[in-house]
């Protein structure tokens, strides 16, 4: 892991612990005799890196003094636009780009791999108040303003901070296969293990950040009663206004129209209902208000590019499969 000055904490170490851990796991399992993974963080000078949180980590060896790499991720954090006109880190990381397995970003570390040329005429992403200054300084990066991740070859770009770790995730699994990847999330409690095209945003965060507490409080009923009438005319009728005072009060308060909201929560319920249960397709349909299951297919390929069957068997947890 490279970082420098001003670096973030946790897109540093949030990645190195999925690593370790799971090297941690295989041995604890029986599936591994050594450490899968040895992991080491540096920086453009040996010695103590202070963190943008005034944290310290430690870089036993300066980037110069690395050979031979198998994975290379490069951190995020306010630090990049020092680090990205350090012509010296932007020329390693170039040299590097053939001699490694993979080379990752976490967060704005993007904005290291755009300055070193790597993500022209590829897809990519990274924190999204920084996507529109990705494209802006690389016009010839197709920019994923929405994507937890996103691969191009050996090359991989992850949204902010722990994004990173759905990244890290997805490269276990790569390594050693999704039940693997799975059970290290599962030890680690992070709440799922992310597709990389699952979008950056939640219906629930956009309910948290919503200023009127009467269509915060709106939002979060309806992602209880998504099975129900979620038309304009039905909401509206439930907070007393006119189906047409109503579309425009809403988009104007949660900067989405209600129907987009209304698929993006059913998305994100049918999702974790997939992950989480051994629900029919047909059940999970119904229970998340898509009405049939092929509305539902159509969503999920729209959105995730995934159809629920396969988004079922990469991301469902060992333990709700065997329920």
């Amino acid at each position: 892991m490279l970082t420098y000055q001003d670096g973030q904490m946790l897109d540093v170490v949030g990645p190195l612990e999925v690593m370790s851990r799971t090297s941690r796991w295989l041995l604890d399992n029986g599936m591994a005799q050594n450490p899968a993974y040895e992991v080491e963080i540096v920086a453009p000078e040996t010695g103590p890196v202070t963190m943008s949180s005034g944290l310290k980590v430690v870089a036993e060896r300066s980037y110069r003094q690395v050979r031979k790499i198998d994975t290379l991720m490069i951190g995020g954090g306010i630090g990049f636009a020092a680090a990205r006109e350090d012509a010296g880190l932007i020329a390693w990381v170039q040299r590097k780009l053939p001699q490694v397995e993979r080379l990752a970003s976490i967060c704005t570390g993007a904005m290291i791999l755009g300055r070193a040329g790597l993500l022209d005429g590829l897809r990519a992403t990274t924190h999204w108040e920084y996507c529109s200054l990705l494209e802006k300084e690389c016009p010839d990066v197709a920019v994923e303003a929405d994507a937890i991740y996103v691969q191009q070859g050996k090359l991989y770009t992850s949204a902010g901070v722990t994004a990173g770790m759905d990244l890290a995730l997805a490269l276990v699994e790569e390594d050693w296969g999704k039940e693997v990847a799975l059970a290290v999330a599962q030890e680690l409690v992070m709440f799922m293990k992310r597709p990389g095209g699952q979008s950056q945003f939640s219906s629930f965060m956009a309910a948290q950040h919503t200023d009127s507490d009467r269509f915060r409080d709106l939002q979060v009923w309806m992602q209880s009663h998504l099975h129900e009438d979620l038309s304009v005319e039905r909401l509206a009728q439930r907070i007393a206004m006119s189906p047409r005072n109503f579309a425009r009060a809403f988009a104007r308060e949660t900067g989405e129209t209600p129907g987009r909201f209304v698929q993006r929560a059913r998305l994100e319920a049918a999702r974790r209902d997939l992950e989480e249960s051994r629900r029919g397709v047909d059940q999970v349909a119904a229970r998340c208000g898509f009405g049939t299951a092929e509305t539902m297919r159509r969503t999920f390929v729209k959105h995730l590019r995934i159809s629920p069957k396969d988004y079922r068997q990469r991301f469902q947890s060992a333990r709700s499969a065997l329920r």
